[in-house]
């Protein structure tokens, strides 16, 4: 049997992201009959591995800094890290590992690449030629990045035909739109650093017009204000808080319209043809967000610091109003992922390790 280490982190800090997409790889993984462990620190991350019932293999927690939108180490904690994994990798006889972090150095993947048989990394942003066996970029940016690869078999797995989208997002009806919106989304994914929950919801909350429509927040592991939502929660009845959420496919299919952080939670969005108002609350997600909704899957709200709460209101109003807009968006978005992704890049890894 072929082990597969996957290397990852999530909290309330640096989000969940990482996390929810190497599960969905990691369910992959399973199911093609590989033992997948998971190497990994803090406690929200780890919980919510453990939740969909894979080994966690805690890593030793060390100080992690933060610096335009990205989580980083210093040297030494870098080196630290790597020394500890190859521990793992013995430890656990492993055979891939992946990793999916930006605090990542070539030379942290030149001391892992010679004690294991394929080493594979889940980028965003290209920061530099990656000395790795498989590259994997799943985003609708990935294509325009001009990579280079390290070596000449190295293999690049880019653009959305290996978009790391869950199993519950596949084969979905063509969605249909109510005239009228009755119930509104709203999330920012496995954390909200920046309170825009609370904040979304009582901008809508604020408009007259919009005091029978329900709104929906999903709670991720990562939260830290949910008695701030739950109070919002006991004094609007139509405020509906989603905690430990198990499918998000049936709050976006429910949900006649959303507003959402950037991230791999669009391309779910897309998936369900569910027209959302996207907010860039991360440097990383700027691209995906201006691309997505320059290509009309999508409309961005721009960067969450610099909208103001009546400009916020607006463009939902417009939204809202604008059926035909809802029914355009929500066609053309239904095709943008077919949710194959995590099965071609298990398939790809495991053919090069055989």
């Amino acid at each position: 049997m072929v082990n597969i280490g996957i290397r990852t982190d999530g909290s309330s800090d640096i989000g969940m992201g990482h996390i929810m997409r190497c599960l969905s790889l990691a369910k992959g993984f399973r199911n093609a009959g590989a033992g997948v462990f998971f190497l990994s620190r803090f406690e929200q991350g780890i919980s919510r591995i453990r939740q969909d019932k894979f080994e966690v293999i805690e890593m030793q927690c060390r100080k992690i800094g933060h610096s335009d939108g990205f989580f980083y180490g210093d040297v030494s904690e870098l080196e630290e890290d790597a020394e500890e994994i190859i521990c793992r990798i013995k430890e656990f006889n492993l055979d891939i590992l992946v990793i999916d972090s930006y605090n990542v150095s070539r030379e942290f993947f030149l001391k892992l690449k010679p004690h294991i048989k394929k080493l594979c990394y889940i980028d965003d942003v290209n920061k530099f030629v990656y000395p790795v066996d498989v590259l994997i970029n799943g985003n609708i940016t990935a294509t325009t990045f001009n990579y280079t690869k390290y070596s000449n078999d190295e293999i690049m797995l880019l653009g959305l035909k290996y978009n790391l989208i869950r199993d519950e997002f596949k084969n979905l009806s063509e969605r249909i739109i109510n005239r009228d919106v009755r119930e509104i989304m709203i999330t920012t994914g496995g954390s909200d650093p920046f309170n825009l929950s609370l904040r979304l919801a009582g901008i809508i909350l604020s408009e007259e017009e919009f005091k029978d429509i329900g709104i929906n927040i999903v709670v991720g592991s990562g939260f830290t204000n949910v008695d701030s939502l739950r109070k919002l929660c006991k004094k609007n009845a139509n405020v509906i808080l989603h905690e430990n959420v198990s499918r998000m496919s049936e709050i976006m299919l429910k949900s006649d319209m959303a507003i959402s952080a950037g991230g791999s939670t669009l391309y779910e969005l897309c998936a369900c043809g569910t027209p959302t108002l996207a907010i860039v609350i991360a440097d990383n997600q700027r691209e995906m967000v201006d691309m997505m909704s320059s290509e009309g899957y999508i409309i961005s709200l721009g960067w969450h610091g610099e909208l103001a709460d009546m400009e916020l209101l607006q463009k939902i109003k417009l939204l809202c109003a604008d059926y035909e807009k809802r029914v355009s968006l929500s066609k053309k978005m239904q095709k943008l992922v077919d949710g194959e992704g995590v099965r071609r890049i298990v398939e790809e890894i495991i053919k090069i390790t055989s």
